[in-house]
């Protein structure tokens, strides 16, 4: 029976394979491992050594920065060892897709095939000793080519008769390149990686001998054995947990890290890590500052994570795992998933350091305490969630104040929704029931008297601010002793320029001249008269503010406008004794001729026809002093009130005209305000 082997496209295979930029050390790790595992089947580990050279590119990177140091890129690597070399059965499987020569270490055949998908190409020079003879192999490795031999294979006549196998990986690709470039990538980044991923090889005895340089700098060398010494020791022994579902334990490895600046989680399968590290923050919020060790020097936790399922379920590239990541993306195949790994994990830890992680729970509680309860600034918003169980749970314990104020208002509007929710179902539901009724009036009504007081009470911390404000704007002055002027003050109440449609309603502050403006129908302010699109008027006179209503409740004729309400602001220290200003009301009086000859119209395009008996209110707010007032009174028909202002009624056009003084508007806001700043305890904000 005639046989034909099956070829395969290598370039469309390399093509195939998925590696991201951040993982261009992949390639140089699995070199790495392979060159350990040959070590390994020497068994002679006596003077057993591997060297990395740095290859980098002649020409520097110069930063836009003065004075740093410019950066050579990195072009690849030569890998150097002493194992047992390409023996027959070793080359023969290096030209076998997913060959299962070192299957029993977990070695899925493919690792060379990363190389190319990283790097144009690789070279191996390789001298070994195999039936009685010492050999050499000396070939180039392509996608696009396959294997290439220089010369012919040599044995029996070699120079050098000792076993030495270079692997050089040539010239990383360009996207590679870029972020290798773009990063700095240093050899202590590199050091450190090749530890992480191989650490569970540093732990035996058996580890050989790694350096890593630059090319022609050996001599200030980086020993890795030195730094895993100096720098990663074990916490503790290996423990030993179960997870629903895997048939198998798994092991954590609690090791000391003191050259990282995380806690971390390490997923490995057959003694080295796969893919990222899992930041352990992500599971245990407050688990982010450093340990101390004895020496009161600081470390941060790196747990390896070992286990048969790993081993079994790790990708061909070593770049994850093929579990599903959440439990509602399991099937009924799949026993665990990711969620399930990393929650086991992280109660482990949780147990294992229950003492530090409670006391970082406590002062991030306390801090978030302090952040809505601060007496210099308030955030009483948020202050119904102090009484919420774990409801600062999943913040973490270096978050910032951005970050700590962006969380809290995200669960407010999470409660918010949720209880909205439950009044839905209440309110859908056909008949009445008891237990539903009562637990909603224990539960929701109750959470919803709490909420509600706090937004009350984080409005009334604003008002007090914007009084306090304002008062600051009526004591400043100029350089030439003025007052600052009426458009800085304007715009404290309403945006010059603004209107309705563009401010929403709590975002102005009609309330500091009456709180019955706060809800109105339409406002604009310092536009002419004939922009406004209720308005048909082609007068380009502007009002200071400009706000009418309609009728909330039943009216004869709801389109009929309910009341007209002009505001106009003169600045402080303004002279008003000369000109139309000495008549405090012309300019109001002026708006509302006009108002009224115009054809208003409401939003479907009806004439409103805003006529006499319309409520009309006008309010000047100015400095009055004692000739102004006199002569208001005597000649312009002003009287004056208990309270220090003037006031004009004119009953054929339904108009009520008044006048105050700025500090007489803030006295009324803050009298208005005072019993709640007091029931509140921000009276003295």
């Amino acid at each position: 029976m005639k046989t034909i082997n099956t070829t395969i496209n290598l370039l469309r295979f390399v093509s195939n394979i998925e590696i991201e930029p951040d993982e261009y050390l992949l390639p140089l790790q699995e070199v790495v491992v392979n060159a350990i595992q040959g070590i390994e089947d020497k068994e002679q580990l006596s003077s057993s050594s591997i060297g990395i050279k740095i290859i980098r590119n002649t020409m520097p990177i110069i930063d836009e920065k003065e004075f740093e140091t410019p950066y050579f890129p990195i072009q690849g690597f030569e890998v150097t060892d002493n194992g047992i070399g390409f023996i027959k059965k070793r080359f023969d499987a290096f030209n076998e897709i997913y060959t299962d020569i070192n299957k029993a270490k977990g070695c899925k055949g493919v690792g060379r095939y990363s190389v190319l998908a990283c790097f144009n190409n690789m070279n191996i020079d390789s001298t070994f000793f195999e039936n009685e003879k010492w050999h050499n192999y000396t070939f180039k490795y392509s996608a696009k080519d396959g294997i290439t031999f220089v010369g012919d294979s040599i044995e029996g006549k070699i120079k050098e008769e000792r076993h030495r196998t270079k692997v050089s990986l040539n010239n990383y690709k360009k996207e590679f390149l870029d972020y290798i470039t773009v990063n700095k990538v240093s050899n202590k980044d590199i050091a450190e990686s090749i530890i992480h991923h191989c650490l569970l090889y540093f732990t035996k005895d058996s580890i050989p001998l790694i350096r890593i340089f630059d090319e022609g700098d050996e001599s200030n060398a980086l020993i890795l054995n030195d730094i895993f010494c100096d720098f990663i020791k074990f916490d503790r022994n290996p423990k030993y947990i179960s997870i629903e579902g895997a048939d198998s334990n798994f092991t954590l490895n609690y090791v000391r890290n003191y050259s990282t600046r995380s806690h971390a989680m390490h997923l490995c399968a057959n003694n080295r890590e796969v893919g990222k590290k899992i930041t352990l923050s992500n599971y245990i919020p407050t688990f982010v500052n450093p340990i101390q060790d004895t020496d009161c020097k600081n470390y941060f936790l790196s747990v390896y994570v070992t286990g048969q399922l790993l081993d079994e379920k790790v990708n061909s590239q070593r770049t994850k795992f093929l579990l599903p990541q959440k439990v509602d993306d399991k099937s009924m195949f799949d026993s665990v998933c990711m969620t399930d790994l990393c929650n086991s994990v992280s109660v482990d830890i949780m147990s294992e350091y229950n003492d530090f992680i409670k006391s970082a729970e406590s002062e991030r509680n306390d801090r978030i305490r302090n952040y809505i309860l601060n007496k210099e600034k308030p955030r009483l918003a948020y202050r119904h969630l102090l009484n919420i169980d774990g409801a600062f749970n999943d913040i973490s314990a270096n978050a910032t104040d951005e970050k700590i104020e962006s969380e809290l208002h995200q669960k407010v509007f999470f409660l918010e929704q949720k209880r909205t929710k439950s009044f839905e179902k209440a309110f859908a539901k056909k008949k009445y029931d008891k237990d539903d009724f009562s637990k909603i009036i224990h539960s929701v009504l109750s959470e919803e008297a709490r909420f509600s007081a706090d937004k009350l009470a984080d409005l009334m911390v604003r008002r007090k601010a914007v009084i306090k404000l304002f008062r600051k704007y009526l004591e400043w002055r100029n350089e030439d002793n003025e007052y600052m002027l009426e458009a800085d003050l304007h715009n404290i109440i309403f945006t010059m320029g603004a209107e309705t449609e563009s401010i929403p309603h709590d975002y102005h502050n009609l309330w500091l001249l009456d709180e019955r403006l706060t809800f109105h129908s339409y406002a604009t302010s310092d536009k002419a008269l004939s922009t406004n699109p209720h308005i048909e008027s082609e007068s380009r006179k502007e009002t200071d503010m400009l706000i009418y209503d309609f009728p909330w409740a039943y009216a004869d004729n709801p389109s009929r406008v309910n009341s007209l309400v002009i505001f106009e602001f003169k600045r402080p220290g303004r002279d008003m004794n000369t000109g139309e200003d000495k008549k405090l009301d012309s300019q109001v009086n002026g708006y509302f001729e006009r108002l009224m000859a115009s054809k208003a119209k409401n939003d479907k395009g009806k004439l409103l026809n805003i006529q006499k008996t319309t409520p009309k209110f006008g309010y000047i707010i100015c400095d009055i002093h004692n000739d102004l007032e006199e002569y208001n009174i005597d000649f312009n028909g002003f009287m004056k009130t208990p309270y220090n202002t003037l006031f004009k009624i004119n009953d054929k056009l339904n108009l009520y005209i008044e006048v105050m003084s700025y500090e007489t508007m803030i006295e009324f806001a803050e009298k208005r305000h005072d019993c709640f700043f007091q029931a509140l305890g921000i009276d003295n904000l």
